[in-house]
């Protein structure tokens, strides 16, 4: 065996050392991924209870560090796929209504780690988006919301979307959602589609102001 050993010690010592460094190379690739993840936002949009349109939307800050929300972007869909109308949530200064704003409205502003704010029910949201157009809330069949925020250690704005679609369940109209967490926008070029779509947000705004 031992001369085996002396014979093979070459090839041998050229295994160990390749075993090592894919060892220590799987070992990097797990630290830089948890790096990563400590590293990346996540921002939770979620029903505060049960599942009408009347429920609270609650958006959440599960991040390591503070988000500063730039602003929220509401999409409805009605009955036909091409029924869409798409309107920032900020527009008004922060509030669903304008006239009852408060600094608890949470359309803008700073979120610290592990803070949530709620910004009024579905059905407020979906009725603010409609008050632009001739729309009935009853021919609404989904609710897009995406929440863009700036995070310290990105350059770019950082976005979360959650989709909903709205129901009809023992006389309610009610939400449902195909999925159970909210999905993080982190690709460079779907990013980047949610600044030039919150750009065009405030540049409408601006203009009808």
């Amino acid at each position: 065996m031992l001369g085996w050993i002396s014979e093979y010690n070459e090839p041998l010592n050229l295994f160990v050392n390749a075993a090592m460094l894919i060892v220590w190379a799987l070992y990097f690739q797990l630290l830089l991924n948890g790096y990563r993840r400590s590293r990346s936002s996540k921002i939770l949009v979620n029903r505060a209870n049960g599942h009408s349109i009347r429920t609270q939307c609650v958006v959440a800050n599960m991040s390591s560090e503070a988000i500063y929300v730039e602003g929220i972007i509401a999409e409805v869909v009605g009955e036909g796929d091409d029924e869409r109308i798409t309107c920032s949530l900020t527009d008004h200064g922060g509030s669903i209504d304008p006239k009852e704003a408060t600094d608890a409205d949470g359309y803008q502003g700073p979120l610290h780690s592990g803070e949530s704010v709620r910004l009024g029910t579905y059905q407020q949201i979906i009725e603010h988006v409609l008050s632009q157009n001739n729309w009935d809330i009853s021919t609404v069949r989904h609710l897009v919301l995406t929440i863009v925020a700036t995070y310290g250690p990105e350059d770019r704005p950082v976005a979360a979307r959650r989709e909903y679609e709205i129901i009809e369940k023992a006389g309610r109209r009610v939400l449902r959602s195909d999925t159970v967490a909210t999905e993080q926008i982190r690709s460079r070029t779907e990013r980047r589609k949610v600044e030039e779509l919150m750009q065009k947000q405030v540049g409408a705004d601006r203009t009808a102001g």
